[in-house]
């Protein structure tokens, strides 16, 4: 997830809530923050467009259980 961020020039936090909804048309998210930039950062999110590499790359990232 870091290269990606790196890659877009954002916050791994707003790579991972552009990616979470990617996953299922049911998620929701609820990211909490205690800073104003935190917030500020999570908004942003629905700004960032991952291609289809980035997403099977960001899948393959996870952990199999």
């Amino acid at each position: 997830m870091a290269v990606t961020a790196a890659e877009h020039g954002v916050s791994r936090q707003r790579i991972a809530l552009a990616w979470l909804p990617t996953r299922s048309p049911m998620m929701v998210l609820v990211p909490g923050a205690s800073r104003p930039a935190s917030v500020q950062d999570s908004a942003l999110a629905v700004r960032v467009r991952l291609g289809t590499a980035e997403l099977t790359q960001l899948q393959a990232a996870l952990p199999r259980v």
